[in-house]
């Protein structure tokens, strides 16, 4: 994934600066002392020294669940936004030209807070959101750019005036998870004899009472599901239905239960059901 930034910065400020017959290089190797020593003609720069995730784009919701219509969800982990920073710089034998085409690639990349379509690759188009482009911008957490000019003791060179360039991407290294819809839930109520006494060698814990939970679907070709409801007649309570039918009775207790489905008032159908027991499926 980042060598398409890297090729989509390329196009960017070839964009950007005009850049013709290959006047000026782009490169992103380490700008070391030897590196230097062979550039024969203008150069700009983008050596990548920090990939971290991006935590403040970090949700608290860190998972995402789409339940499909044959009765199964899809459980996907959200991607991780990822903090790519250049260190870009200029290089040029003249301190004229270099400070000349270094503010040219400054304000090409500062017209544009994001990369641009025309730049991206076909694998960095379906990235869920738009790919943020900062420049010159420090980041609030403490990391390798606080001391800029320790980099330049690392490549063993001489320091030069350089932009930081962030670009923040999505990475999404997780497989989906597919289960079967729950439907049906037991819940079982134990009551502990033992309270107050915990070490007492006659606690005893009994179970108290079960309680089931049982889903199903109403469908029907002849009235739209938002003009129907569904009651439990035992209980007289108004059961939600989903836009795509799907409903579900709580706490129930184990037997046998009725349900009424209404169209204005008037009801168009009986329907027993056994708790526990599979999905149910009304037609009207």
């Amino acid at each position: 994934m980042i060598h398409f930034v890297d090729e989509a910065l390329r196009k960017l400020l070839t964009y950007e600066i005009e850049i013709k017959e290959n006047e000026v290089d782009i490169q992103f190797d380490q700008p070391k002392r030897e590196w230097t020593s062979r550039l024969s003609k203008p150069t700009i720069n983008l050596f990548l020294f920090d990939v971290r995730e991006n935590l403040r784009l970090r949700g608290a919701e860190q998972y995402t669940t789409i339940n499909r219509p044959d009765g199964t969800s899809e459980v996907r982990r959200n991607p991780v936004r990822m903090d790519l920073r250049y260190l870009m710089t200029a290089w040029v034998k003249e301190a004229e030209d270099e400070h000349l085409l270094l503010s040219s690639a400054l304000v090409g990349l500062l017209r544009n807070p994001f990369l641009p379509q025309h730049c991206l690759s076909e694998q960095l188009k379906n990235q869920p959101a738009p790919i943020a482009l900062e420049v010159a911008t420090f980041p609030p957490e403490v990391g390798p750019v606080d001391k800029f000019s320790e980099i330049w003791g690392v490549l063993d060179n001489e320091m030069r005036p350089g932009v930081i360039v962030t670009i923040t991407i999505s990475l999404d290294p997780y497989k989906p998870l597919i289960y079967k819809q729950v439907s049906t839930r037991e819940m079982r109520f134990v009551q502990d004899t033992g309270i107050g006494h915990p070490d007492s060698e006659t606690a005893v814990k009994s179970l108290s009472k079960t309680y089931w939970m049982v889903g199903g679907t109403l469908k029907s070709e002849k009235y739209d599901l938002s003009t129907l409801s569904v009651v439990l007649v035992e209980k007289q309570l108004s059961i939600k239905v989903r836009e795509d039918g799907k409903f579900s009775l709580h706490k129930l207790a184990e037997g046998e239960y009725h349900l009424d489905i209404l169209y204005n008032k008037k009801v168009l159908k009986h329907q027993k059901i056994s708790v526990p027991g599979p999905d149910c499926e009304i037609r009207v």
